[in-house]
């Protein structure tokens, strides 16, 4: 079937700006890539290799056997798990691997935890510009900006603009204004930002200000016309101009992109994350440096990194990655980095007013963005194209993730999903539907679920990955604002997929929110609206027991990712990725998950992160 009057971003990059020229080419996957990583870890500041423990005197979670598995003792030796169980068991099961003891003194030991979707390259890119996110400006930046404006923006760009001398460059020597993090949605009062505003603070400079969703930018006169767009004298961008101005913009240069990417892992294993999965790898127009880029950071890095290779609206596109690669469903050891899917994007963002819904957005009257429609955008005006690119990629065996944030946008991909996943005479055997229903197919974000759409994906052994981030600081306004009461209790329903038989994962889309997998259990657990100052719960239904919530975010998380025989749990014979808590988030009393401390963080039996001190890298 196909839409018309739709709307089509027809997208290039929706999640991924354009790094090219100088720093991505393909001479920079030779020795100056390398060089670079050097020296971002340098050999000198590396840790011990992996160490032979036993942990006891504190409360250590395995989440092996369907529940939380609480074992008095664990031992790793050679970057493995050995052991759980009673100390003498596991004293004797170490033996041979003459290990030391840690007491943790009352602290808690987890598995490692998973990030299920995130954007790593675009990530780091973004921590090169100025940061203008709604949240506050601590170090790790988990709580919501009471006092977020465009006021407070405003002064931010005034301040940065005051110093022409500390604004990257473009390849003429011009200097740029980039800003990172605009979200109107959760500004104080909602202010539409459009050229004619940003040329108040500068008609010379160009300035071009990225939304955290990452599907809209807002661009003064200045940057239209150093882009060469003459069509959208409004500034606001979706994702294809987006690309061409990106394509004129300042480049970071090798060594400052490579701090950047090291900066945005350290954080990761500091908040506790062992693995993280990038949601949208090879959207340039140099995958493979892109590839090589996060090879090097999982081998140097103290995170391990799965990966689903982004796919534009193109067949030609899809055939190009199922040619090259096969998926690695069955990563061994302590393999570091591995690509495990596709990823296809059939609209935008819901807070963006770019999510494809079957009807307006409540707040069409008052907020919309030029060009748009007022029920979003889809990416595939035919969508017996996208059925076809999905029979395609999963005929040959590919896991698939497909963004899918409006309802209707949903209601197409469970469509196609169908059609792909069903045995019919003349078509696909039951055998064969049955081998394509166990890939852990994912639908990432499905941020709105009615009964009938999870039904569906219940029968087709479909799997939700929820950007929880959507209930806790998107909420109020999602109920207030963009959807009204009835449709935004429909958002993330985590509970209810559970109930169906599915497995679920949360996951931040870093850079879209903050990474942290215990904010994510928070707000799963439950559902506050952080931006109301009563604290009103999101369709409290829908919220997760802890248990369910610390799955999400390690065993199921790590399952959705495709690596639950080697991490998520605490196993005899998987990895020894772990992470020491100071407090339990499975203790009732504890209510504010994100504050917990991370003491240390683990990888491969390794310690790659201790609180209070910086990190280094990891001895191979």
């Amino acid at each position: 079937m196909s839409h018309d009057h739709i709307g089509c971003a027809c997208c290039n990059l929706p999640h991924l700006p354009a790094l090219t020229s100088s720093l991505l080419t393909e001479s920079a996957l030779g020795g100056e890539l390398e060089a670079a990583f050097q020296q971002a870890y340098p050999p000198h500041a590396a840790t011990l290799g992996p160490q032979a423990v036993i942990f006891h005197g504190g409360v250590i979670h395995t989440l092996a056997s369907g529940g939380s598995g609480q074992v008095e003792a664990l031992g790793i030796a050679g970057g493995t798990i050995i052991a759980t169980g009673t100390l003498p068991e596991v004293r004797q099961a170490m033996q041979a691997h003459q290990p030391h003891e840690t007491d943790l003194r009352g602290r808690t030991l987890l598995p490692g935890f998973v990030e299920a979707h995130m954007h790593v390259l675009p990530s780091a890119l973004y921590k090169s510009w100025l940061s203008l996110t709604p949240f506050q400006q601590a170090p790790l930046q988990q709580e919501l900006n009471p006092e977020y404006s465009f006021q407070s923006i405003r002064q931010q760009i005034l301040s940065a603009l005051a110093q022409p001398q500390k604004l990257q460059k473009d390849k003429k020597g011009n200097p740029w204004l980039l800003g990172f993090g605009v979200d109107p949605s959760l500004m104080h009062h909602w202010e539409d930002i459009t050229a004619s505003q940003l040329d108040t603070l500068s008609s010379t400079v160009p300035i071009l200000l990225m939304n955290s969703s990452g599907h809209l930018a807002y661009l003064n006169t200045a940057a239209l016309n150093a882009a060469g767009i003459t069509d959208n004298p409004s500034g606001v961008l979706t994702e294809i101009k987006i690309a061409e101005a990106l394509l004129v913009a300042p480049q970071p240069k090798l060594l400052d992109f490579v701090a950047c990417l090291k900066q945005v892992l350290d954080n990761a294993s500091a908040m506790g994350f062992t693995t993280v999965f990038d949601a949208g790898l090879g959207a340039t127009e140099h995958p493979q440096v892109e590839i090589g880029l996060l090879k090097l950071a999982a081998h140097l890095g103290p995170v391990r990194i799965g990966a689903a290779l982004f796919t534009k609206p193109d067949e030609a596109a899809l055939d190009k990655w199922l040619k090259q690669y096969k998926p690695d469903l069955a990563s061994h050891g302590d393999q570091r980095f591995s690509i495990k899917a596709i990823k296809l994007i059939v609209d935008g963002s819901n807070q963006g007013l770019t999510g494809y819904q079957s009807r307006p957005y409540a707040c069409s009257h008052e907020h919309s963005i030029p060009g748009v429609p007022s029920t979003g955008l889809s990416n595939y005006q035919d969508t017996s194209k996208f059925t076809r690119m999905l029979e395609k990629a999963v005929g040959q065996g590919w896991p698939v993730l497909v963004h899918a944030n409006g309802d209707k946008a949903v209601e197409y991909v469970l469509d196609s999903y169908r059609q792909v996943l069903t045995s019919t005479p003349g078509g696909i055997s039951e055998e064969e539907a049955r081998k394509r229903r166990q890939l852990r197919l994912r639908v990432e974000h499905a941020s709105l679920l009615n009964n009938a759409a999870i039904n569906t994906m219940a029968e087709l052994q479909l799997n939700p990955s929820f950007l929880i981030g959507h209930v806790g600081y998107w909420g109020h306004t999602f109920q207030h604002t963009i959807f009204g009461r009835e449709r935004a209790d429909l958002l993330d329903r985590c509970h209810s997929a559970l109930q169906a038989g599915m497995h679920i994962s949360l996951h931040s889309d870093h850079f879209v929110s903050p990474l942290g997998p215990l904010r994510m259990m928070e707000q799963a657990v439950f559902r506050t609206m952080e931006a109301t100052s009563g604290k009103e719960a999101l369709n409290p239904r829908e919220c997760l027991s802890r248990m369910a919530a610390l799955r999400a975010v390690t065993l199921d998380a790590a399952w959705h990712c495709h690596l639950d025989h080697l991490v998520g749990s605490l196993e005899a014979g998987k990895r020894a990725d772990l992470v020491i808590l100071a407090q339990d988030p499975l203790d009732e009393a504890v209510r504010k998950l994100r504050d917990i401390v991370v003491e240390e963080t683990w990888l491969a039996g390794t310690r790659v992160h201790s609180h209070g001190k910086s990190s280094g890298s990891i001895a191979r």
